[in-house]
């Protein structure tokens, strides 16, 4: 597979698991279009164009030709300086790694993190949530998001990734909406009466039962 194989790949798993479903997905891609087409001139030039075909801003490839074949690849769920600094020390000893893929984003695919958490409310009113309810509910969080990340130095990771001359490219969305389904089949099917109940259930799933030991599994608040 070529890394862009590898992205249209996860686009398109996003896409089958999105909570709004396929026609939800188009529909919010149709509004992203009608609202490029009604921008002046001079900010469609600063539009970013990928999102008028793929769904998720926080999904990109951030550097490399998406032409390359990808025979091994580093994963982490966040990838910074460090962690590209370790892929090409790995390579000098001979991994062989040609892509390395963040769950986090990066660059200007963090800086649009707030965009995507419009889904977080179509989510909400899939759960029986009015629309207008789910809408204050995440509109607080949302300006949250956008100020904390916007003052933020974004391209750390790309720019050490263009030094090093290792691909590098971010899924979010998509693989939350991967996770999303796997829990909410398995919640969604099982009789559950309390908050103790869900987290019961949590605990019983493999690699959440592994976080558990180390301290970082499911916790009420």
């Amino acid at each position: 597979m070529t890394i862009q194989d590898i992205y249209q790949l996860a686009i398109k798993k996003g896409i089958a698991y999105d909570p709004r479903g396929e026609a939800g997905v188009i529909r919010a891609l149709d509004r992203i279009k009608k609202e490029y087409k009604t921008l002046p001139k001079k900010e469609q030039d600063y539009f970013d164009q990928e999102s008028l075909k793929n769904p998720y801003s926080d999904t990109r490839i951030l550097f490399g030709d998406p032409t390359i074949v990808v025979d091994k690849v580093l994963v982490g769920i966040d990838i910074h300086v460090g962690e590209m600094v370790l892929a090409d020390r790995l390579n000098e000893k001979g991994e062989g790694i040609d892509l390395v893929i963040s769950h986090h984003p990066s660059g200007r695919a963090l800086a649009a993190l707030d965009e995507v958490m419009e889904l977080q409310i179509d989510m909400l009113e899939t759960y029986g949530i009015p629309i207008n309810v789910a809408e204050n509910l995440m509109r607080n969080r949302i300006g949250e998001v956008y100020r904390r990340f916007a003052p933020l130095n974004h391209h750390q990771s790309i720019d050490a990734a263009r030094l090093l001359n290792i691909p590098l490219m971010c899924m979010h969305t998509p693989t939350d909406n991967i996770g999303w389904k796997y829990l909410a089949d398995r919640l969604e099917h099982t009789d559950l009466d309390t908050v103790a109940d869900v987290m019961d259930e949590l605990y019983k799933v493999p690699e959440l039962k592994m976080a558990l030991k180390d301290k970082a599994g499911p916790v009420i608040f």
